[in-house]
């Protein structure tokens, strides 16, 4: 195989883009979303009854999902968790959602 030798060259590139950062804060009260929207969840043969593992006070969801909607009730935004957050049945919380545009 010969041997192949290439030019030395140099390459310059100038750019400027603007980055904008949008926050919001949702605020989830302690008993809202306590409950889960998960189809496994829901009795067979039944027009959506829970079954029994998901009705008692044992029983914790997780956030692993934030959308934000404008008010036309359009989806905007949708923030995946890194991992699933345990809704709190007695606490409120926020979510801080940053996205760049």
């Amino acid at each position: 195989m010969p041997f192949i030798q290439y030019e030395p060259f140099t390459v310059t590139f100038e750019a400027e883009s603007t980055i904008y950062q949008k926050e919001v804060r949702c605020q989830v009260n302690e008993n809202d979303f306590n409950y889960t929207l998960n189809p496994s969840a829901i009795r067979s043969g039944t027009s959506g009854s829970y079954i029994d593992a998901v009705t008692g006070s044992e029983f914790r969801p997780y956030a692993t999902t934030v959308g934000i909607y404008n008010d036309a009730d359009e989806l905007l935004v949708v923030g995946k968790l890194s991992t699933p957050y345990p809704i709190p049945p007695n606490t409120d919380m926020t979510f801080v959602i940053r996205w760049d545009s």
